[in-house]
Order: C-alpha cells, then sequence, then structure tokens
C-alpha cells in the first residue's frame, strides 16, 4: 500500500499516542514521530517537514498555540481537543480540530479531508504562479514591442510579428527575444 502521508503525533499521553501510531500506520500513513512536548515537536517538525502534525491542546513545556506560532508555515495541525478549547483555538488559527471522542473511521476522515484541502491548495498555488509568470511575460513582451514602435516607426502589429519571427527561427521564447530587444536598445 502506498503511503497517504507523513504524520508527527504528539500528545502529552504517549500511550494514546501509541494507540493513534498504530491505527494510523494501519490506514497506510507513515508516522514519522511521537513525542510529548512543545520543543519535541518542533524539532521534529523542522527535521522531517511532515504533510500534518496530530496534536493535542497541552504539553509538559508550552501550549499548542505557542507551538503554531513557530510552525504556522511549516505544517499543517489537526488537534484532539476538548469542546471548550476547540473554539478558542479555531477562532484565531487554522488549525483543524476534532473532539476528543474519536473513532477510527472520524480520525481517518479528518486526515483524508485534510489531505484533500493541501492538494486543491497546491494546484490553486501552481496554478497562480504560471499565472503571474504568464502576465509578466506579456508585460515584457509589450515593453519590447513599444520599444520596436519608438525606435522603429513600425505598428504594434509589426513589431509583434517581427518579434515572433525572431523568436521561431532562433527558437527562443517571446520573453527570451522581448528581454533581448530590451537590451539592446537601452
Amino acid at each position: 500500500m502506498a503511503q497517504k502521508g507523513k504524520i508527527i503525533i504528539a500528545l502529552s499521553n504517549i500511550e494514546t499516542g501509541n494507540k493513534l501510531k498504530s491505527l494510523l500506520v494501519q490506514e497506510g500513513y507513515d508516522v514519522i514521530g511521537l513525542c510529548t512536548s512543545g520543543n519535541e515537536l518542533i524539532r521534529l517538525v523542522m527535521q522531517y517537514s511532515p504533510d500534518l502534525v496530530l496534536v493535542g491542546y497541552k504539553f509538559k513545556d508550552m501550549s499548542l498555540l505557542d507551538v503554531y506560532e513557530t510552525l504556522v508555515d511549516a505544517t499543517s495541525f489537526l488537534a484532539i481537543v476538548n469542546e471548550p478549547y476547540r473554539s478558542f483555538i479555531e477562532e484565531d488559527t487554522d488549525i483543524y480540530c476534532i473532539g476528543t471522542k474519536i473513532s477510527n473511521v472520524l480520525l481517518s476522515n479528518a486526515i483524508d479531508l485534510i489531505f484533500q484541502g493541501k492538494k486543491r491548495i497546491k494546484k490553486l498555488r501552481d496554478k497562480v504562479e504560471k499565472l503571474e509568470h504568464t502576465l509578466e511575460d506579456r508585460k515584457l513582451i509589450e515593453k519590447a514591442k513599444g520599444k520596436l514602435m519608438s525606435t522603429s516607426g513600425i505598428t504594434e502589429n509589426e513589431a509583434f510579428r517581427y518579434m515572433q519571427k525572431i523568436s521561431m527561427d532562433s527558437g527562443r521564447t517571446m520573453r527570451d527575444i522581448a528581454s533581448l530587444i530590451l537590451s539592446e536598445i537601452q
């Protein structure tokens, strides 16, 4: 079975942590660490870059919110918390929460939903990045067309066709040609 994702379990009760580890390994997850303190959790996350951290609310050395502040951009969190803490945590963070009375199905479904959300976010980020590059390319090409038009007295369409021909003849991208034109004319 292919591994579904890398998880670190960080709970103050080591017995509960071991039970959850056994369950998650059976479900196909790669549990790469088990710890009971906030400092140890921070070290493990920095060392292994897990996809998810399964945590409780309090550790012997700090609270979940202290750990979260340090690791907010490093991983996702799924907190197993009592109901009074749940609204407190969800109010100021993007930590996913489930209650302390959990079943195997509930835990597995919660983790799967988090991983699906992460995949969706990654796809959207990639799409945004591609669009940003496309926009930058277009800006550069427009600038180069403007330079050609002002220095050669040609129309916008002629400037584009000229750049397009050089691009096709040389096997280089329009962006590269635009960069060359802008560097030569300046």
